[in-house]
């Protein structure tokens, strides 16, 4: 397999060439293609060697664009830039469309599969949109335990229930990828993976509750403020819930069009990769607890990619605030994209759990 362009020790250097680099380049060559033939013979050289230091390096677009009213924005990166928030380092499960392989359907989007993880960079790499420079040792080592009981701890529900997950071993998706990767079907979107990990975190001793409310009908829009609603209506109901667990599926595409799944192997089986997204108050809406929020974020990633695993993307820490500011302890969490099954997201959601139950008990 190819590998894919990326530089992990420059996370941001994706943006930096799509904003700044190839055009200015390329006029430069082509200006010297009209002085002498010498100097465009230099400039084929140079740029070849360009190319193969990371000029057409990978870039990552969490695109998905529809959002809630408020400024809670779904999009982690939604504030119109191109980042490089994970690494596409090729971890032997990359795919990619051969020459030999049958075209594609007109106006398909082709799948690839990458590891987002970012594992070199440390356990306490962030991806930070915010101004903050938090602490990260020291949330690391945050008391964020609870004490077990017979009374609800955690509540899990899903701002935009209807995103859903793909066929397993798909290499392309045909038809307009914001409607095909939604669905009511409820075997086959993030209600399945919900109740997944609802029933691991029960299995092992913390209970829990599911909400299946469809907030994203009969639109996407207002979906986190009939969420909103949701968490306050069971925070009433149950004043002992201390985590709350929003969970989605992330949507990435990259410069050439091709939407990324994120997966690893995990015991030999292919296991959708998870990101936790941490709003604050960076975007005027207060949001007082969004270390605590982080210290959890950042300790999940640590235990899901113990023992050198990479099933934890790096967490990100955004301005919006994604109703975080409701309730203590909560998360975003992206358990795989679109393009990954549904079975591969629901062996992530058991090691979330198990991660997530242990963390609650201290252990």
């Amino acid at each position: 397999m190819d590998q894919l362009p990326i530089n992990q020790n420059q996370p941001d250097r994706a943006e930096r060439i799509i904003l700044g680099g190839s055009f200015r380049v390329r006029y430069r060559y082509f200006a010297a293609f009209l002085i002498c033939a010498a100097l465009l013979i230099a400039a084929f050289a140079v740029s070849s060697v360009w190319g193969s230091q990371g000029g057409g390096e990978w870039l990552q677009e969490h695109w998905g664009s529809f959002w809630g009213s408020g400024g809670q924005d779904e999009n982690p990166f939604g504030d119109g830039t191109t980042v490089a928030d994970g690494s596409a380092e090729n971890d032997g499960t990359t795919e990619a469309l051969l020459e030999d392989d049958p075209p594609l359907p007109d106006g398909a989007t082709p799948v690839i599969s990458a590891d987002l993880s970012y594992l070199s960079l440390g356990e306490g790499y962030l991806h930070n949109t915010t101004a903050y420079t938090p602490d990260i040792s020291a949330l690391l080592s945050r008391d964020i335990r609870a004490e077990v009981g017979n009374d609800p701890l955690v509540l899990i529900l899903h701002t935009h229930t209807s995103e859903c997950y793909a066929e397993g071993g798909i290499s392309y998706f045909d038809g307009v990828v914001g409607d095909v990767t939604y669905s009511r079907e409820t075997e086959r979107n993030v209600l399945a993976v919900g109740e997944t990990l609802c029933r691991t975190l029960n299995e092992n001793g913390i209970v829990t509750i599911h909400c299946t409310a469809m907030h994203d009908d009969p639109t996407l829009s207002g979906s986190y403020d009939r969420a909103a609603e949701s968490i306050r209506f069971y925070l009433e109901q149950y004043p002992s819930i201390r985590y709350v667990i929003d969970l989605h599926r992330d949507a990435i595409l990259n410069s050439n069009g091709e939407y990324i799944r994120a997966v690893t192997d995990v015991n030999g089986e292919a296991t959708a990769q998870v990101m936790a997204v941490v709003g604050t108050d960076g975007g005027g809406l207060a949001c007082d607890g969004w270390e605590d929020n982080l210290a959890l974020a950042l300790q999940l990633r640590a235990s899901l990619n113990a023992e050198e695993t990479t099933l934890c993307r790096p967490v990100c820490l955004r301005k919006s605030t994604y109703n975080q500011e409701i309730a203590p302890y909560s998360l975003l969490l992206e358990i795989g994209t679109g393009a990954n099954s549904v079975e591969e997201a629901q062996r992530a959601a058991v090691l979330v759990g198990q991660a997530l139950a242990a963390l609650i008990r201290g252990q």
